[in-house]
């Protein structure tokens, strides 16, 4: 009876009203939708109503122009296609609201099924009412039929199957990045027959649901939570393990892709036949940002590595020639060119220059920071480095080849005044107290004339820091702290 009178109404002239209103407010919501899944499925809903409303509007045209047993064709078109926009727009108006509350994006299989259970529920009474057709007769007499398409379909109908078992307990979803047998990517698309993912060079790999099903799924980002991945190096037995795993430690606090929170660990894992093997986990958010993560970490591992002394102790099997050192002879003249070192002789100079340490910093990283104690003063080799100061920092000045930096905290004992970053892969050489306590014991009147030279580079810097003048006293002052630190 229920069944009548629905239809009853749908023949009415309030459903053709009805239908019109929701013909324009579905095509509003269509038109304005930012949400791209609701814009798709609105769209079917807005085809739908939009033959419905032409259908009904032209049925007088319909009824003169065909034969009479023709013209309830007519009308289950039209009745159909209401049923069918108004089940695609209750789909996909439900489908939008679960998407806002779960932030996550919905597979096709869902809107698929929920479409298909609406259509059968709603074709069915139709059929019925209108054609007199007795569907129960119908599905009995195609039952041969559908066995042979069974077994003819066998492979399909168990990809569909599992596609339907994989969402009633679904292992990921859409933009999780998982693994399925040898496959790896980031999952772009569930559908019926088959699932498929995008790998990290960008490749689409459908893989066919049965085989999904079978296989055991390694979901890396299920839940937006931090994902951890493990790294081992090798390094010399001459290095102290707690000395290796500080220096790992520092490398990762550096790096801007490896998480803070869960700390990243390090440990002694192996002794190896080239040497002691460290296992270190780092946690990361996106799990499709693995090769930058192994890019930048190893990078960094191999610049603190060279300058912490901590052998890698890679067998080789050819014989490789290394990037050569910059020559004493360089060194020399990089001293020379340097006006920090006028006050010392050329024999002075060269002393100082093989006293000296190469250090290697890469692109990004900080050889000094603000505010931070230091005794060492690097003179510049190859390559360039910016000087940045304030908060937020900004570069105030740029280091390059011949040129030094770090000065005043090894001859004055104070804080550094400024940070420097590499910009470039750096080269450069290391000078530190014990280099210069010598010289100054032996000729304490240079002490003089290295305060006058640190309080003329002092007035620049604080000029381009626009935080000071530059004041005569100031070579008086720095001259005392020189003095306490070297005792000359």
């Amino acid at each position: 009876m229920a069944g009548h009178t629905v239809l009853h109404f749908l023949l009415g002239n309030w459903a053709l009203f009805l239908g019109g209103l929701t013909f324009v407010v579905t095509l509003g919501l269509w038109r304005f939708a930012k949400d791209p899944d609701f814009k798709r499925d609105a769209g079917g809903a807005v085809l739908y109503f939009g033959v419905y409303v032409v259908l009904r509007l032209s049925g007088d045209a319909f009824d003169a122009g065909i034969p009479p047993e023709w013209r309830v064709y007519v009308r289950v078109t039209w009745l159909l296609a209401f049923a069918y926009g108004v089940a695609r727009l209750v789909v996909a108006l439900a489908l939008l609201v679960r998407r806002i509350f779960t932030k996550a994006p919905t597979p096709k299989i869902h809107r698929d099924v929920a479409d298909f259970i609406l259509y059968f529920v709603t074709t069915i009474p139709i059929l019925k009412t209108q054609l007199k057709l007795d569907v129960s007769t119908l599905l009995g007499t195609s039952a041969v039929l559908s066995l042979v398409l069974g077994f003819a379909l066998q492979d399909t109908l168990s990809n569909l199957f599992s596609g339907i078992s994989l969402q009633l307990e679904p292992p990921f979803q859409v933009g999780d990045f998982i693994k399925v047998g040898q496959h790896e990517g980031r999952v772009v698309h569930i559908a019926w027959r088959s699932c498929r993912i995008e790998t990290m060079r960008h490749e689409l790999i459908t893989l066919p649901n049965a085989m999904v099903a079978k296989e055991a799924v390694l979901n890396f980002t299920r839940g937006g939570r931090p994902v951890g991945i493990d790294l081992r190096v090798l390094a010399g037995y001459a290095n102290p393990p707690n000395e290796v795993k500080a220096a790992i430690l520092q490398a990762l606090d550096d790096s801007p892709l490896v998480l803070k929170q869960p700390r990243a660990t390090a440990r002694t894992s192996a002794f190896d036949d080239s040497g002691v093997q460290y296992l270190i986990r780092v946690f990361i958010q996106d799990y499709g940002a693995l090769p930058s993560v192994y890019d930048e970490v190893l990078s960094r591992l191999w610049y603190r590595f060279g300058r912490e002394g901590i052998e890698i102790p890679f067998p080789q099997r050819v014989i490789t020639m290394k990037q050569a050192a910059p020559a004493q002879s360089d060194r020399v003249r990089l001293m020379d060119s340097f006006e920090l070192f006028a006050p010392f002789t050329a024999e002075e100079r060269a002393s100082l220059a093989r006293a000296a340490r190469e250090r290697r910093f890469g692109a990004g990283e900080a050889v000094v920071t603000q505010g931070e104690a230091g005794e060492t003063f690097y003179v510049v080799a190859r390559g360039r480095l910016s000087v940045r100061a304030g908060t937020p920092p900004r570069e105030v000045a740029t280091v390059t080849p011949g040129e030094g930096f770090g000065e005043m905290s090894l001859m004055t004992g104070e804080p550094r005044v400024a940070t420097v970053v590499a910009t470039e892969d750096c080269v450069l050489l290391e000078l530190d107290r014990a280099a210069f306590a010598q010289h100054f014991a032996e000729h304490p009147e240079r002490a003089t004339a290295m305060a006058e030279l640190l309080a003329s580079r002092k007035a620049g810097l604080s000029k381009a820091l626009a935080e000071f003048e530059a004041k005569p006293k100031d070579a008086g002052r720095i001259l005392e702290r020189l003095r306490a630190v070297f005792r000359t």
